[in-house]
């Protein structure tokens, strides 16, 4: 939980808080912040997982709430009365959860990772799970948070540069085909493991076409990656065909985003 002694401080950052958890956060950022495996060649949700992963907002009375479930447990964040943003873990399934204990009046049994029980015993590790889920949480959400004037977030992209000799391009995120790049890298499913080629390009190309014009569409992709790696935004993953996206492209493409989906209301009422 974190406290304000300025309370407009909180209120200025706090609607793109809501908005990157509610856009950006996928199933899969879901259950890594529930302490869940997600498989690392995809990316997703196993496909023989059963169970529903929800996320909703709500306007309470004390703040706007959001709301992430998974199988009765959840993680959730609100500005409670205005003053202090609160991140929650709450378990109220901990046999989806482990503790490294002895069987259950067996004091001479060896220790083994168990379910996790209700009672006082397992309290310690209870609270163990729930503070690393909200730092987990809080690092995913950090992207987003900060003073720093969009245009100085912006100037460096949007500007060509010289890396290693060679002139790349200047950004727009405002046009369609850099906001589709953007939006697709920012997705929350490739949070955790990166993306690939192919990952991009089945969203950029859903269509299936021939294996000539799907050449092509790779080669294009692949200058689209080359740009962004060149302004900053992402680095490959040594030894693999996976892009990740970096701190500072976290920061820089969630703000983007966020300006490309504001209103001229919103945009005029900053600017007040």
């Amino acid at each position: 939980m974190c406290s304000s002694q300025k309370p407009e401080a909180l209120a200025r950052i706090y609607p793109s808080l809501v908005h990157h958890a509610v856009r950006s956060f996928g199933s899969a950022d879901v259950m890594r912040f529930l302490g869940r495996k997600v498989p690392l060649r995809t990316g997703r949700v196993a496909p023989q997982f059963k169970g529903e992963i929800i996320s909703d907002l709500k306007h309470r009375p004390e703040g706007i709430r959001v709301k992430h479930q998974l199988k009765g447990n959840s993680i959730k964040i609100y500005d409670k009365h205005g003053s202090v943003l609160r991140v929650e873990t709450t378990i109220n399934r901990p046999v989806e959860f482990r503790v490294y204990r002895r069987a259950q009046k067996q004091t001479k049994s060896a220790k083994s990772w168990r379910v996790l029980r209700r009672n006082v015993s397992d309290l310690p590790r209870r609270a163990q799970i729930s503070q690393r889920a909200n730092h987990r949480y809080l690092q995913a959400l950090a992207a987003v948070s900060g003073t720093i004037p969009l245009f100085e977030w912006t100037e460096a992209v949007c500007r060509p540069i010289r890396r290693a000799g060679r002139r790349h391009r200047a950004l727009n995120p405002l046009g369609a085909r850099d906001g589709a790049l953007l939006e697709i890298v920012n997705r929350g499913e490739f949070a955790l493991n990166g993306f690939r080629n192919r990952d991009v390009r089945a969203r950029l190309y859903p269509r299936k076409t021939n294996r000539q014009t799907e050449r092509r569409q790779a080669n294009a992709v692949t200058r689209q990656l080359v740009l962004l790696r060149a302004h900053g935004l992402i680095a490959k993953v040594s030894h693999t065909h996976r892009y990740i996206v970096t701190e500072k492209g976290r920061a820089t493409i969630t703000a983007l985003l966020s300006a490309r989906c504001a209103d001229v209301d919103q945009l005029t009422a900053l600017a007040a």
